[in-house]
C-alpha cells in the first residue's frame, strides 16, 4: 500500500481536537474529506486510532505513540519550506488564540491585538482571560500562546520565555479618605485584589499579610477588572492591580505607591510568555514574544 505522508496532519490535529468538525476547521477542507482521510490512516497503520467516546474521539495506544514522534517529522519537514523563504506577518491567516491575565488584557492585550489586526488582517484573534484550563489548552493546542505570572506548573510540551517582573500599586476613587500610603492607614479600609484562575499561589497581598502577622483580611478576590474598577469607584475599597494599569485610570481614580515597608519584600511578580513546545521557533512566535516584551519595557519607562 502507498503511503500518504500528508495524512500524517490530520493524526497531529485530531489528536488536538478530539473532534472531526474542528479538525475540519483547522485545516480548511470539509468534515467528509477528514472522514475519509481517517479512514485511509486507519487503513495505513492498521489501528482504529480513535474510538469515539460521545461527541469525542479518543486516542488509542498506537496513536499516542504515533503523536509521540510524529509532530517533530512534520516540523523538519515544515523547515524545508520555510527556511528559504522570508517570513511576513502580512501573510498570517486562519485562527490563533492568547491568553492574558486580567491584569494585563487592557495594558498589554488590547495594544498587542490591535497592532497585530493591523498587520495581518487576514487573521482572526481569539483573546481569553487566562484560566485554570489555560495551561492544559497551550499543552495540547497549536496555535495557542499566552502571558501570565510564575510559578506555573508546565509539562514538557509548554515553553515558557521570561518577560520583565510587574510591579503593583495601590488605586482609589478620587476623594477617597486615603491620603498617604501609609501600611497603617491603608489596612483602615477594604482591600481588592486581582486574581488569575489556575494561577497556584495565594496573591502577594495576602502571603504579605500571613508573613506580618497583620490583623488584616483580603475582602475581595476578583478576575475581572472592570468590576474590581466599579467597586474601587463606588466605595473605600482600595485596589491593587498592575502599575501597568496606571496611565489607562481616568481622572475619576487615584493612584498611590505600595507602601515603602512592603518593598523590603520586592513586590513584584515575575511574568513569563507560553506557547506549545513545537511553536518554540515559529516566526509568529518570536514576533509574539518581541512585541509583549517591549510593551512590558516601555510601561515600565512610562512609569
Amino acid at each position: 500500500m502507498s503511503k500518504d505522508y500528508n495524512l500524517l496532519r490530520l493524526l497531529v490535529v485530531l489528536y488536538e481536537t478530539r473532534q472531526t468538525v474542528t479538525a475540519a476547521k483547522k485545516l480548511n477542507v470539509s468534515q467528509p474529506t477528514v472522514s475519509l482521510m481517517l479512514k485511509k490512516l486507519r487503513e495505513q497503520f492498521n489501528d482504529e486510532l480513535f474510538v469515539r467516546d460521545g461527541n469525542r474521539f479518543e486516542p488509542t495506544a498506537k496513536c499516542i505513540d504515533l503523536v509521540e514522534k510524529v509532530p517533530f517529522i512534520l516540523d523538519q519537514l515544515d523547515e524545508l519550506y520555510t527556511n528559504d523563504q522570508q517570513w511576513q506577518i502580512e501573510q498570517m491567516c486562519g485562527e490563533v488564540t492568547l491568553f492574558f491575565p486580567p491584569t494585563l488584557m487592557a495594558p498589554v492585550a488590547a495594544p498587542l491585538i490591535a497592532k497585530l489586526t493591523l498587520l495581518a488582517p487576514g487573521l482572526t484573534v481569539n483573546c481569553q482571560p487566562w484560566s485554570p484550563m489555560s495551561l492544559h489548552d497551550l499543552a495540547n493546542h497549536r496555535a495557542y500562546w499566552g502571558v501570565s505570572y510564575l510559578p506555573m506548573e508546565t509539562n514538557k510540551n509548554v515553553v515558557q520565555k521570561s518577560l520583565p517582573d510587574d510591579r503593583f500599586m495601590l488605586v482609589t476613587r478620587r476623594g477617597h479618605p486615603l491620603t498617604i500610603n501609609d501600611l497603617q492607614e491603608v489596612l483602615k479600609y477594604p482591600l481588592c485584589v486581582s486574581v488569575i484562575p489556575g494561577y497556584i499561589e495565594a496573591s502577594k497581598v495576602e502571603m504579605l499579610i500571613k508573613k506580618y502577622k497583620l490583623e488584616k483580611n483580603v475582602n475581595v478576590r476578583s478576575s475581572d477588572m472592570s468590576m474590581m474598577l466599579e467597586l474601587i469607584k463606588q466605595s473605600d475599597a482600595i485596589g491593587v492591580m498592575s502599575e501597568k494599569n496606571g496611565p489607562l485610570l481616568n481622572d475619576q481614580f487615584q493612584t498611590y505607591p505600595l507602601p515603602e515597608v512592603l518593598y523590603q519584600d520586592t513586590f513584584r511578580r515575575q511574568a513569563a510568555f507560553f506557547c506549545h513546545l513545537r511553536d518554540r521557533h515559529s516566526p509568529f512566535t518570536e514576533w509574539l514574544y518581541r512585541e509583549v516584551k517591549s510593551l512590558f519595557d516601555a510601561s515600565d519607562k512610562v512609569l
